[in-house]
């Protein structure tokens, strides 16, 4: 077995500095801040400031909530990430996923558990980051994931189709909402349909602004579109809300308006851990009770989408998984003294930051200050922002998220994780989002769990200097859950009664249970008399084989079969005559057959 020689392990020195470094990736970027850099996060900030106000707005639309609790979640998580954060395109804030995941958790609930899930959902993901939970994430297969994203984007469309249709109802599954459409087909507004038709046209126009051919010369012109294409949301809930504004009348409202908004800042206050429903105080197990697997699910989709988003902007995909999550967890529960909804990353934020030329997480402190002068200076204007509006705005955003590409690949590739998709979506449609997360990270689970056990073995025979013997390679770590079935294999492969040598490159691992059942295997060839050999065993798999009962150890090392019947069988001169005889055997029942 060749030998290398072991890379030296990465300093962990450096002192407190180093790891406030880690912890607090400010201090990385902040001494080499110049003007260069700031005018382009200022850029980039204005221009994300521009599509997040409206996104807030939108979001809490479709929570059910009141606008401003949108707006409440858009300025804490993307001021906080500038301090903490370690990709600078991420901006935390309101989300059409966690929007949604709201709205199924806290229907017909008062906002006092929207606040305490958000801070509920922060202080999960922050002990998971302290405790290194991140790779639980990849436990969930992309499959599982798309098929998740898919579904929540087909029932985003199907909530919102009541706003372009000028609606009112609360439902929460797709079937909910087609039935109820189809109720209240008689009451459909045409001036809303009208202009939900034209918000629609307008978004998805401008959506290609950025990908128009401009002569290379003209590159104010490019600029001018790309800009156009960017800040689309906030040019068409501004030029609706003008139209609404300019055509309101009290007594007959021409659109189905948001309504008023509440004025001002919030108050600093922390989450409620009891509250009012009807005329019954509710304590905090009572609100905990409400919630119910919202508290465990939510923070699991929060992480989820937040590293797949800072792994798909960080450069090579190298992402601190414990600092990221930890972040995530601070801005939620920093968000819930501010009344927030749960919040994390957003694709789309994250792409307008990146084709805005940010620099540095700072673009995130000028994006909070524009939410924060919506709040205070803007809030009574809000009031005529169309709900067709919103809802156009909701439905051209998340309608690309449907993945339908996929499926076509995996029917070509993986059969077994075009099932995960389909359960992932068919159980978000049919029922909700937690559901939909759980039936297909437990189907996958269990699909792993299924390999585990399999244990792949390749069994030959294979001719040496003095008999035929069975080899068996091993392709995969033993442990308790398949220690047992490898041994029924190991037992199944001996009936010609020939030596069996097993090679153990390849195993990684061997716990306490698989190095019990290899004791009674080799004891129960030992019964048979018949030999059984180890042998080409890793550096980290000897330790573990050397403690199974009555192994022969001389032979671990080597790495050919021959080799390893030699050593059993000529160096220790006490297991000599032992190993001698059962090989003789092995000859002599070879010589009858």
């Amino acid at each position: 077995m060749e030998e290398g020689i072991p890379l030296p392990k990465r300093s962990s020195s450096g002192g407190w500095y180093a790891f406030c470094k880690k912890r607090l990736p400010i201090l990385e970027w902040a001494p080499k801040y110049d003007q260069t850099k700031a005018v382009a996060d200022l850029i980039a900030g204005i221009t994300l400031g521009l599509t997040l106000v409206p996104q807030s707005i939108a979001y809490a639309s479709l929570a059910n909530l009141p606008v401003q609790y949108g707006l409440y979640s858009g300025f804490m998580g993307t001021i906080l990430y500038m301090f903490l954060g370690t990709v600078k395109e991420v901006s935390i804030g309101p989300t059409s996923l966690m929007a949604l995941m709201t709205l199924q958790t806290c229907r017909g609930l008062p906002v006092d558990f929207v606040i305490l899930l958000a801070f509920l959902s922060g202080c999960v993901v922050f002990v998971m980051g302290l405790l290194r939970l991140g790779f639980l994430v990849d436990l969930i297969s992309p499959s599982v994931t798309s098929g998740f994203t898919s579904a929540t984007a087909v029932t985003i469309i199907a909530s919102q189709v009541k706003g372009l249709l000028g609606l009112s109802f609360i439902a929460e599954t797709v079937m909910e909402n087609v039935s109820l459409i189809s109720q209240n087909w008689g009451q459909i507004r045409f001036n809303d349909c009208a202009l939900s038709a034209a918000c629609c046209t307008v978004l998805l126009l401008l959506r290609k602004f950025k990908d128009i051919k401009v002569n290379h010369k003209r590159y104010k012109l490019k600029k001018a579109l790309w800009l156009i294409s960017i800040a689309r949301n906030a040019l068409v809930v501004c030029i609706a809300s003008t139209v609404a504004f300019c055509t309101y009348n009290a007594e007959n409202p021409l659109f189905k308006l948001s309504g008023r908004v509440e004025p001002g800042l919030p108050q600093l206050s922390l989450p409620p851990f009891s509250t009012v429903i009807g005329n019954q105080t509710v304590g905090f197990m009572g609100m905990m009770d409400y919630l119910g697997s919202a508290v465990i699910v939510t923070p699991v989709v929060m992480v989820l989408a937040n590293i797949a988003i800072a792994k798909a902007f960080s450069p090579g995909g190298r992402v601190d998984a414990t600092q990221e999550m930890v972040t995530l967890g601070l801005c939620n529960v920093a968000g819930s003294l501010v009344h927030a909804m749960p919040s994390c990353g957003a694709f789309t934020r994250s792409a307008v930051s990146h084709s805005s030329g940010v620099r540095t997480p700072a673009a995130g402190l000028y994006s909070g200050i524009i939410t924060l002068l919506a709040l205070n200076f803007l809030t009574q204007y809000f009031f005529f922002i169309p709900k067709a509006c919103l809802s156009s705005v909701l439905i051209c955003a998340v309608v690309f998220m449907v993945d339908i590409n996929i499926i076509g690949k995996l029917w070509n590739s993986s059969k077994r994780e075009l099932v995960l998709y389909t359960l992932t979506f068919g159980a978000g449609i049919w029922k909700n989002l937690e559901l939909s997360i759980l039936v297909g990270a437990l189907t996958g689970l269990a699909f792993l769990i299924r390999d585990v056990l399999q244990t792949p073995v390749d069994i030959t025979q294979i001719k040496t200097n003095t008999t035929d013997v069975i080899r068996v390679s091993v392709r995969r770590a033993l442990v308790y859950a398949n220690a047992e079935r490898f041994a029924a294999l190991v037992i199944n492969s001996a009936t010609a009664r020939l030596p069996v040598l097993i090679e153990c490159s390849a195993i990684t691992l061997c716990d306490y249970t698989a190095t019990e059942v290899l004791s009674r295997l080799l004891k129960k060839f030992q019964e048979n008399d018949q030999l059984l050999v180890f042998y080409n065993a890793s550096k980290d798999s000897i330790k573990w084989l050397e403690t199974v009962s009555g192994i022969d150890k001389r032979s671990l090392k080597v790495t050919r079969v021959q080799e390893a019947l030699d050593a059993v069988s000529t160096r220790d001169p006490e297991a000599e005559n032992e190993t001698s005889a059962l090989l003789k055997k092995s000859v002599k029942r070879e010589e009858i057959v």
